[in-house]
């Protein structure tokens, strides 16, 4: 049977890592909490409306005649629709499996039941933490990458390089699959990949609707080969800049002063999966950058809490440990207006 802590690659002896306290977490992508991103729409139901109203348009004509004037403006309403999908997981550890000279945990057992039930123990805990930053990591890739339609890739189309991922991304049509549709359709406007990243961002602001570029909380989201170019054409030109970092771990700096932030533990993570074909197995879109605001790009849920809740029992008739995951997740690129895309290849150097 597999179980969730797989000590196989350990060297295990009577002195070995005593203590959990003594293991370390390999992290090396740190996951960003999604409030810094994105608006999080809590208490969201299948088919839920979202409405839109626009702008009135003109107003204000002549008024010389004994009626009142009216110039016919309207303010016309469209709508889209929340459609979130279930998304969960499960993890079993038959503790008599795991190896006895695992002393972190049998070091400190006491009880016969100790061998094989774990809760509130260090290593339920340890495993606990796993799973949470696991799950962190699921609702990012699907927030971005989920595409009800993907595919693995073939020798003249894009697509994952392994079809046995599929399942990772096929829940909903995810920002980066609603971004593109938008694009082909005419709604998003879209900027090259310039030779440097300066010129990308010119490009951007360039296209960038008057209420986006007014928008006090607009953002620069950018993959880490736009965010080093950019650092490093402000290095070479011997200017002053700050990668500051947030609470969230994200890097950021300022162009124009909008915040350019560094989207590599979401965007690059998991384009690793992609490739542009599988006849030269090319990487698929790498350099990407977004301009929009929070509000425009929000990821809903039935509970806000669902995101960080977890259950955790032990079955006593099958002496098995398990942990579960399980929410309901959409993401919506809102107003086409409110959001400029560039995505493409540049060498970086340039």
């Amino acid at each position: 049977m597999a179980h969730v802590l797989n000590t196989s690659a350990l060297t295990l002896n009577p002195k070995e890592s005593p203590e959990f306290e003594a293991f370390i977490q390999e992290r090396i992508f740190e996951q960003p909490i999604l409030a810094s991103i994105h608006r999080i729409w809590p208490g969201i139901k299948m088919k839920e409306q979202i409405v839109f109203a626009s702008l009135m348009g003109k107003t204000g004509i002549a008024d010389a005649a004994c009626t009142r004037p009216a110039s016919g403006a309207t303010s016309v309403m469209t709508q889209k629709y929340w459609e979130p999908a279930n998304i969960g997981d499960t993890f079993v550890l038959c503790q008599a499996e795991v190896n006895a000279l695992f002393k972190a945990y049998y070091d400190k057992i006491t009880a016969y039941a100790q061998k094989f039930d774990i809760e509130g123990s260090d290593e339920m805990r340890f495993i606990a933490a796993l799973v949470e930053d696991s799950a962190s990591k699921a609702i990012a890739r699907i927030v971005w990458f989920g595409h009800k339609a993907v595919a693995a890739a073939g020798a003249n189309t894009a697509g994952l390089k392994a079809a046995g991922d599929v399942k990772f991304y096929s829940m909903i049509d995810g920002l980066w699959t609603q971004i593109f549709a938008a694009v082909t359709a005419g709604t998003v406007q879209k900027a090259d990949v310039k030779t440097s990243s300066e010129l990308t961002f010119d490009e951007m602001w360039l296209k960038a609707d008057v209420r986006l570029r007014a928008a006090a909380d607009k953002q620069l989201l950018v993959s880490r080969t736009i965010f080093d170019n950019y650092t490093k054409s402000l290095r070479d030109k011997s200017q002053n800049f700050t990668i500051e970092l947030t609470t969230e771990g994200m890097q950021t700096v300022r162009w124009n002063g909008i915040p350019v932030v560094n989207m590599e533990t979401i965007w690059d993570l998991n384009l690793n999966d992609f490739v542009s074909d599988t006849t030269t197995n090319g990487a698929y879109l790498p350099e990407r950058a977004i301009l929009t605001v929070p509000a425009n790009i929000p990821v809903g849920t039935l509970n806000e809490g669902d995101f960080d809740q977890l259950e955790a029992w032990y079955n006593r008739d099958e002496r098995q440990n398990k942990i579960a995951y399980g929410m309901t997740i959409d993401a919506k690129v809102l107003e086409g207006y409110m959001i400029v895309a560039a995505y493409g290849t540049f060498e970086v150097g340039n």
